[in-house]
């Protein structure tokens, strides 16, 4: 077993290519090393990270052969990018926002809009009870798919006035959302 590389705080360069099977991830930006497996959950694997992605939040099972070592101690760094992604969030959580920007929404969806379309439908958690990917996809589907007619339109009371029906028929047994 190797010694580990990277500690928490350091701040990394993701590989552009990651390979095929991690084709999905996100590559060539800046993170910082919240820790080896073996740092968070314990065990021998200290050739794997978590890390807090600029511009992104937290990401899992990066290998020590996918990053580059920039600098040490940035935790100053990941406290500035956990606000701007909190004041981001804010600002397109708020169903104001959401309906000027509508095209936004439909063409780059963020999760904190989704999230607060289906809060309007009552649906508290689009991930559901186990926190499954699979979950995640079809309720966020669901929710675009029906919002996209008001943020269209930029109807933001009819689609107040849409889910008030929707939670009113759930409530009587009529629906299920």
């Amino acid at each position: 077993m190797s010694a580990q590389k990277f500690r928490k705080g350091d701040l990394v360069r993701i590989a552009k290519d990651l390979g095929a099977s991690m084709s999905r991830f996100p590559s060539d930006c800046e993170a910082i090393v919240l820790g080896s497996y073996a740092d968070q959950f314990g065990g021998n694997d200290t050739q794997s990270y978590t890390l807090f992605l600029k511009g992104r939040n937290e990401v899992s099972w990066y290998y020590e052969s996918q990053l580059t070592w920039l600098e040490e101690g940035r935790m100053d760094l990941l406290e500035q990018w956990e606000a701007e992604i909190k004041a981001e969030i804010k600002i397109k959580a708020d169903l104001d926002w959401i309906f000027a920007h509508g095209q936004e929404v439909i063409s780059n969806p963020h999760d904190a809009s989704v999230s607060k379309l289906a809060n309007c439908l009552g649906l508290p958690n689009l991930w559901g009870e186990s926190g499954e990917g699979f979950t995640y996809y079809r309720n966020s589907t669901f929710v675009q798919i029906l919002a996209m007619p008001f943020l269209e339109s930029g109807d933001k009371e009819g689609w107040l006035s849409m889910c008030e029906f929707i939670i009113k028929r759930e409530s009587e047994g009529l629906v299920r959302v």
